[in-house]
């Protein structure tokens, strides 16, 4: 009876399968992808960035070295989709502060958890009322918001094994509450960039150009220069002159809801590596000799905000004069507040309004988690086999155990 059953099924997939042909459906699929209307790089194009090396020389002008395989996307444009997506219709247009009272207190406590509900972002709604529109723009009525950009850049590892890596630059809208925009399936990132890496003819360019690039200090020195220039140039390049415009005077933009209004973009937090120097903190000047003051150093924060020093910027020093990057000149001027020698892409296209380290937030990642945590639960370790030899670390190994059975078991009941 079985044997009849299966032989049955088989003789229904022959039948299914009669007028088959593989090449015919291989060239199907091959049209398809082709004809497709939607790419997983649709919008995106590919240019060359152009940075300036210096030559080391005295009075040698500096070289420029492009560099290929910039793939980017319109931030502008990405800005107007965003919100025509239905993903808009939660998006808050309005800031408010949050207060929450437990019960039977007097007392209401602010609640900080969202962009929107920021001191920021309400300072800066109530500075968009009061912009003045461009002179074509004067009679506009419509409503003024603001488009919260969140950025974050890293490098990302494609693979276990070898060295394929990507350096993109993503972006979320703080309009939208963190427990929507954080879920994997909501649609809510936005890929603005993929930053290339020097070529691999960029050293053997370098070589011919640079006067000391045989000297290992400045030739990493020079590297290191041109890895900043690289991304400051492609900020450059993704702030263009219709942003600018529209940074300065709003965009009108058909929303999801069907109701136009004039959108402000304004970059809100910028989340990425920041190397530990003299002063390890990327909003106010404190240096490391105060660290042991954390908890009770808010009047010095406050009052030794980190502003950008554009007076400061060496550059008749390592264009003009060809001195090291690294040399004594250059860091007399940089050292002490953690600076570097390249010009900001955002003071450059913004203004000297513009603070970018304000923006600059904290990456849990990189600065807690395989950063602070992992060192200081190293030096825990470190304690307690100083305190009682391999005892209380077997101790703390057997809890952990526990913990990972209590984990898996209470994960096969739920």
């Amino acid at each position: 009876m079985t044997y009849m059953l299966i032989q049955t099924e088989w003789m229904k997939v022959c039948c299914d399968l009669l007028g088959f042909s593989t090449q015919c459906e291989n060239k199907r699929a091959d049209t398809a992808t082709i004809t497709s209307s939607k790419t997983p790089l649709d919008g995106f194009k590919e240019v060359g960035v152009d940075i300036q090396v210096p030559s080391s020389r005295k009075n040698a002008p500096p070289g420029t070295f492009t560099v290929p395989g910039l793939l980017h996307c319109d931030l502008l444009s990405i800005i107007i989709e965003a919100f025509a997506h239905p993903l808009a219709s939660k998006y808050h247009l309005s800031p408010f502060r949050l207060f929450h009272q437990l019960p039977g207190a007097d007392k209401e406590h602010r609640v900080y958890g969202e962009v929107y509900t920021s001191e920021a972002f309400i300072q800066e709604h109530d500075k968009v009322q009061r912009t003045a529109l461009s002179s074509e723009d004067k009679e506009c009525k419509l409503e003024c918001v603001v488009a919260a950009l969140m950025f974050w850049s890293d490098s990302t590892h494609l693979a276990q094994f070898g060295n394929a890596k990507l350096w993109p630059i993503y972006m979320m809208m703080g309009n939208l509450s963190k427990y929507i925009w954080s879920q994997p399936n909501s649609q809510a990132c936005h890929h603005i960039a993929y930053i290339p890496s020097l070529p691999n003819n960029f050293q053997d360019w370098a070589k011919t150009f640079c006067e000391k690039w045989s000297t290992k200090s400045q030739k990493t020195d020079i590297i290191t220069h041109c890895r900043r220039e690289l991304m400051h140039a492609v900020w450059k390049l993704l702030l263009t002159d219709k942003f600018i415009h529209a940074y300065k005077y709003g965009i009108v933009i058909m929303c999801a809801d069907g109701i136009e209004r004039r959108v402000f973009p304004r970059f809100f937090t910028y989340s990425a590596d920041y190397p530990e120097k003299l002063c390890p903190c990327p909003c106010c000047f404190i240096p490391k000799s105060f660290l042991d003051r954390v908890g009770a150093d808010l009047r010095y924060r406050v009052s030794k905000t980190r502003y950008y020093l554009i007076n400061t910027f060496p550059d008749e020093h390592i264009y003009t004069l060809g001195r090291p990057i690294g040399g004594k000149h250059v860091q007399d001027l940089l050292k002490e507040t953690s600076s570097v020698p390249t010009l900001n892409a955002f003071v450059d296209r913004l203004g000297l309004d513009f603070n970018p380290s304000k923006m600059l937030v904290v990456d849990l990642l990189h600065e807690f988690e395989l950063g602070v945590w992992k060192m200081l639960f190293t030096h825990a370790i470190r304690l307690l086999y100083a305190s009682n030899g391999s005892e209380k670390v077997e101790l703390l190994n057997e809890r952990y155990r526990q913990l990972i059975k209590f984990s898996n078991l209470l994960s096969t009941t739920l």
